[in-house]
């Protein structure tokens, strides 16, 4: 009897040694994440910001968002940006709906680099970069759906003008939300960049590899924590249905002000087999309403004309889920080519940097290019 209290003593203290280090290499893996998209920000934040004020063509606009988003390394920074040029008058309403709905197809980059970790481990990768590019297809048929209609219609301009009309004049200052999450993983960053002596390659290289080996240790970790248990509670509370899940993606991104740490979070718990890939993509679609509020709140401080150019990316994502979500026919269309697009990764190792590189790259800069030519 006092060998199995010991045991059963031994056990729980096992199981919340587990659960501590599942909470620290998480925070890890979000200072990577953090410290990978301030690398590649450094590096290429000022072209970035150059491009994004070169363009009248909604078309290249489209692209533009996309690649700003590639080398920002998130939506939420782009957005930002462009709501503080249309606030300065450096850009139109009608030209920053486009970058807006671009941005949203560039923040899925990370966790689809992040879904590359797995990528010698079979079946698990194959589950990561199912639940990865669900995300990004999605986004792409969002906006082969919407952007045709906005350039004919112009329905989320007219909306969110309209919208701002009513509710504002001029708005007045305020203070905007720091989340401490947000606050905690900038901090772990700057560690990890002080270790580099700011240079910015090097910084890069050690926030990916800090990235994967955490990725590494959630997946040994929650396997370990006796998997059904957490299946379950996953099943029974957060992911139960369509709606909690879209509502717990929402309200996680808020918090913490980025989609790219929201769905890169996810990716870990699809590879070990802890969601599946239906549970995931609406999660997924919160994290996109989620991600519209750092916007909002950088309007706040800046005027109407601001939070106008705001509200369009958030009517752009609602107006998304409702076209999309309620059919199933037109909703599992992003979930088989997720489907199908991981099942050829993992025959061929190189489609999903080709894919990367394709994508998030060399089809927004060729189209550029030949823009401003």
């Amino acid at each position: 009897m006092i060998l199995t209290k010991d045991f059963m003593k031994n056990e729980k203290l096992i199981t919340f040694l587990k659960i501590l280090g599942v909470i620290f290499a998480l925070y890890m893996f979000l200072v990577g994440i953090k410290g990978l998209s301030t690398g590649i920000k450094h590096l290429g934040g000022d072209f970035a910001k150059t491009v994004m004020s070169t363009t009248s063509d909604p078309f290249i606009a489209l692209f533009i968002g996309i690649l700003a988003t590639t080398l920002f390394q998130s939506s939420s920074t782009t957005t930002s940006l462009i709501v503080g040029m249309v606030s300065g008058g450096a850009l139109t309403l009608s030209g920053a709906i486009p970058m807006i709905m671009g941005a949203n197809i560039g923040t899925t980059v990370t966790n689809t680099i992040v879904s590359i970790g797995h990528i010698n481990r079979g079946n698990e990768f194959k589950r990561a970069f199912a639940a990865s590019t669900v995300h990004d297809f999605f986004n792409i048929m969002a906006v082969l759906i919407i952007f045709p209609i906005e350039m004919t219609f112009g329905i989320l301009e007219k909306a969110s003008t309209g919208l701002g009309t009513l509710l504002f004049g001029k708005v007045s200052t305020a203070q905007v939300f720091n989340s401490p999450v947000k606050k905690a993983v900038k901090w772990g960053a700057k560690q990890i960049e002080s270790i580099t002596f700011d240079n910015n390659i090097a910084f890069i290289i050690l926030s990916v590899v800090i990235t994967f080996i955490m990725l590494y240790l959630i997946v040994k970790l929650l396997r370990s924590l006796v998997l059904k248990k957490v299946e379950v509670f996953f099943d029974q509370y957060i992911f139960k249905t369509a709606l909690r899940g879209l509502i717990f993606g929402m309200f996680l991104t808020i918090s913490v002000q980025s989609s790219s740490i929201t769905t890169s979070m996810i990716v870990p718990l699809a590879g070990a087999g802890v969601l599946s890939l239906t549970q995931i993509f609406p999660y997924t679609l919160g994290a996109n309403i989620g991600t519209t509020v750092t916007a909002l709140l950088a309007s706040l401080t800046l005027d109407a004309t601001a939070m106008v150019a705001a509200f369009s990316h958030l009517f752009f994502n609602l107006l998304a889920i409702g076209i999309i979500y309620p059919i199933p026919a037109i909703r599992n269309i992003p979930i088989k080519l997720a489907e199908w697009i991981s099942d050829v990764a993992i025959k061929n190792k190189f489609i999903p940097i080709i894919y990367l590189f394709i994508l998030f790259i060399f089809i927004p800069l060729t189209i550029i290019s030949l823009g401003g030519n």
